[in-house]
């Protein structure tokens, strides 16, 4: 059976939830960088060569951590190895009423997807109607529409009720988005109080809308760094029963302190297996 559940392969020191920490572990390869400012960098992300493993390149740059490097703009906030996500920013699609286009797209490379539980797609905006294009095994994609004649209209609760702002959920396992605005709508007849709209895909708990971000570029000066958006990633894409053969099983001691076994980080790999429960490869 476990031949066919999918593997997401952690090379992490298994951590029960009531562990912190174990000073036994390093979070990083021997001889690897370990921190930025005040982020651990856990393997299989590192920095430099030898350090991480394929698609898991980091770069240190005025104490923040960018994937890759600064030139991508996603900026790493958060790793969380038994969770298998990464809270990274990514960036504003935005279109004023005197111009045309608007979009931000994202890559997320081969073992990182967007988030379909953590993330909505969201559009400020009156007379706006944003879509979100992406693949996953398919071409799929997802929009909400924005409606408001004018100021009064404007729903002031902080919701995203479709007066002013809306979200909407989006498919599971992207790894390329894209978005855009439809150009048939536009903010022409409501540019007195909202000549912009946005649209963005981040956390879904993390906005709560303000009429005011409807004005000038009150929006975009806010969030000019981009918004927090969840990543889910894995470190491999084999079975458990191939990981298992092609890879080195993890060993185990005891740590005295805390009395639980932990595997050893010196240098092995833990593989876990997720479909509802954790599951050991062995």
């Amino acid at each position: 059976m476990a031949g066919t559940l999918p593997c997401l392969i952690f090379a992490a020191t298994l951590m029960l939830a009531s562990i912190k920490s174990s000073t036994a572990s390093r979070m990083a390869k021997p001889r690897c960088q370990e921190t930025c400012g005040n982020l651990t960098i856990p393997y299989p992300f590192g920095i430099g060569e030898g350090c991480f493993r394929e698609g898991f390149d980091v770069s240190c740059e005025n104490n923040s951590i960018y994937r890759h490097n600064s030139s991508s703009r996603i900026k790493i906030y958060n790793i969380s190895l038994l969770g298998g996500q990464a809270r990274v920013t990514t960036l504003i699609a935005s279109k004023c009423f005197n111009e045309t286009g608007g979009w931000a797209w994202l890559n997320t490379g081969k073992f990182f997807t967007i988030s379909t539980k953590a993330n909505k797609l969201t559009a400020v905006g009156c007379n706006t109607l944003a879509f979100l294009g992406g693949f996953n095994e398919h071409r799929v994609g997802a929009g909400c529409f924005s409606m408001c004649a004018d100021r009064r209209s404007v729903d002031e609760s902080g919701q995203c009720s479709g007066m002013g702002c809306c979200q909407t959920s989006i498919a599971p396992n992207l790894n390329f988005s894209n978005i855009t605005f439809d150009d048939r709508f536009d903010n022409s007849e409501v540019s007195g109080f909202n000549p912009c709209s946005y649209a963005f895909v981040a956390e879904q708990d993390w906005f709560r809308f303000e009429a005011s971000y409807l004005e000038d570029n009150k929006f975009k000066e806010k969030f000019k760094d981009g918004v927090p958006t969840l990543l889910d990633w894995v470190a491999g894409n084999e079975y458990c029963d191939e990981a298992v053969k092609n890879m080195a099983i993890p060993t185990w001691k005891k740590d005295a302190k805390v009395g639980n076994s932990l595997p050893s980080f010196g240098f092995t790999s833990s593989y876990l297996c997720i479909n509802l429960k954790l599951f050991l490869c062995s």
